[in-house]
């Protein structure tokens, strides 16, 4: 049952880890599995909806930058629409994909759905911090530099992280690095592109799981958000990451590779050892 500390709890997680590039959702996912009891799918409904709150965020710390899109003749409205349509290209299949087939999948196997969840997000952890490891930060192009069909290809990587356990920031920003974006731009144009695609993203599990709306709250699949605790979690994602951002984004030192890849690894660790002492107290 998620209450009023653990919608804190939440919004202090996805408003500090969001920022950085080690899958904030595939994070979220495994604490709502692992600690709250839900499954795999509501777990990955209920991250996606707290995204809302650090999109909030970026919305504000961005604003001058999204005044200037009014103008419809503007490059980097253009970019972010092809970012967006690349980014609907890879993640709408993804998405179908995984949750058309998940809980055949994760029946079929005979093992835990929880376990097997683990044990895929913590295998993603790791493919994250090995595509973080070809980052560089000898860029010397600026974001106005950004071609169309690299705009694209960008959306390719964005949808990727569709998958719980790779990083969305993380593979726009290694994408902008290893083309020659500057560190600064990168991380720009990769917080700027997440506004539609969370939106797009939101929408798209409205569509799927369906919705339905009363009185006392909004259902989505079968995760219940009551209005007060919906609310309240966004709007509070929202300022923690709105006093978060700037520092965070500033770490750049901090070998991000090195911790995705052990924390996946601790991931897949401690799934087994909770996994053999289920198998042991039975």
């Amino acid at each position: 049952m998620i209450d009023l500390l653990a919608a804190i709890l939440m919004a202090l997680f996805q408003g500090i880890i969001e920022w950085l590039p080690i899958s904030s959702e595939g994070q979220l996912s495994l604490l709502f599995v692992t600690i709250y009891g839900l499954d795999e799918l509501a777990a990955v409904t209920l991250a996606l909806f707290l995204h809302l709150g650090t999109m909030i965020a970026v919305i504000w710390y961005f604003r001058g930058d999204l005044l200037e899109m009014i103008d419809l003749r503007s490059p980097m409205l253009e970019m972010m629409l092809i970012t967006t349509i690349g980014t609907g290209l890879t993640a709408v299949p993804i998405v179908l994909i995984f949750k058309t087939y998940w809980e055949g999948f994760s029946t079929n196997l005979y093992l835990p759905p929880d376990f097997l969840f683990t044990l895929f997000v913590g295998s993603l952890l790791i493919v994250t911090g090995f595509i973080l490891s070809k980052q560089s930060d000898q860029g010397t192009r600026d974001l106005f530099s950004l071609t169309r069909k690299e705009a694209l290809f960008l959306g390719f990587a964005q949808g990727m992280a569709a998958l719980p356990g790779i990083s969305r920031s993380g593979m726009t920003i290694t994408f902008l690095l290893i083309i020659g974006i500057m560190h600064r731009d990168a991380f720009k144009i990769s917080f700027l592109v997440s506004i539609p695609a969370v939106l797009g993203a939101t929408t798209l599990e409205f569509i799927l799981e369906g919705f339905k709306i009363d009185i006392t709250g909004m259902t989505v699949g079968t995760v219940f958000f009551p209005f007060p605790l919906l609310m309240f979690s966004i709007l509070l994602t929202a300022i923690i990451g709105i006093l978060t951002m700037d520092f965070l984004l500033s770490l750049k030192e901090i070998p991000y590779d090195k911790f995705c890849i052990g924390f996946g690894i601790v991931t897949i660790i401690l799934g087994i050892i909770f996994f053999l002492i289920k198998v042991v107290s039975v």
